[in-house]
């Protein structure tokens, strides 16, 4: 079983086991202790996350504050579980708190949308109240920074750790999609577009990414390096939106064609549901009416 890596000082990634990919659950280490995301469900906390914490010697009431990115099942599917094992403080972003509470009535109402092109409810997702609520901007312990970048949800969320300037970005900056997801998901295009610029001004010096996403991977180190992944992930909303739009000028209206069609050319693998394509094809389908 893989542990916790040490990205750079005082910030860990663990690689939870997700439907033939990995979420990423972020351990930041200093005068306090912080943990960024869950995986997706208490089984994984039980056999994945406490073994991890427990090869470097820690409790999980050696950990200050349990941080969400976003509330996708596959980030928070472990809260629950971890506020029964006692953590002692969780903190989200505003509006985020109403989805924590309902995780589960959350998962089904983002299904809505494409019922027949979506994957069941998340099993299992339990929910919980925070103990703090966060707002963009708010700065915790003089280490941590949050930072609001709605766009793949309205509730994404970056974590800037102010000490060594890595961007805990969740899924927040989708770049070309994960291997199983087809391509880059946003429920909300423009809101999408303005937050690539909002990290952009931020000059992060290092990037830790929710999933391993294509071709980047997981983990982008150096100034240089984040900026130019920042500036694909905006290029490529117009890449989509041209594809889209050829596509709407060859006479083509069905979503789910022009989203396995949008798949194919971006290089990814077609996913056994298509309903985070689909999101995207509409968003850009919206630009072309």
């Amino acid at each position: 079983m893989c542990g916790f890596t040490e990205i750079c000082r005082g910030v860990h990634l663990l690689r939870v086991p997700f439907g033939g990919t990995t979420t990423g659950v972020i351990l930041l280490r200093g005068k306090k202790n912080y943990l960024i995301d869950s995986g997706g469900s208490a089984a994984l906390v039980n056999s994945v996350i406490l073994p991890a914490l427990a090869a470097l010697s820690l409790r999980l009431s050696d950990i200050d504050c349990l941080l969400c990115t976003h509330t996708h099942g596959d980030h928070i599917g472990g809260f629950a579980r971890l506020r029964e094992l006692g953590i002692l403080q969780i903190a989200v972003y505003e509006k985020s708190e109403l989805k924590l509470a309902d995780p589960l009535r959350f998962n089904i109402e983002i299904r809505r949308a494409f019922p027949k092109y979506s994957p069941p409810p998340s099993a299992g997702l339990a929910g919980v109240r925070p103990d703090c609520i966060l707002r963009d901007g708010d700065i915790l312990d003089g280490r941590i920074r949050l930072v609001a970048s709605p766009g793949h949800d309205d509730d994404a969320v970056c974590i800037l750790d102010m000490e060594t300037g890595t961007l805990i970005c969740g899924d927040s900056v989708q770049h070309n999609g994960t291997l199983v997801q087809g391509c880059g998901a946003y429920m909300y295009l423009n809101d999408y577009r303005a937050s690539m610029q909002k990290l952009l001004a931020l000059d992060a010096e290092n990037a830790v990414l929710g999933h391993p996403f294509l071709p980047y991977g997981d983990v982008i180190l150096g100034h240089a390096a984040v900026r130019s992944f920042l500036e694909d992930a905006l290029t490529y909303t117009y890449r989509y939106r041209d594809f889209v739009h050829t596509q709407y000028a060859a006479g083509a209206r069905d979503l789910a064609v022009i989203a396995e069609k949008l798949v194919c050319w971006t290089g990814g693998v077609m996913p056994e549901y298509l309903f985070l394509p689909l999101y995207t094809v509409r968003e850009h389908m919206r630009e072309c009416i």
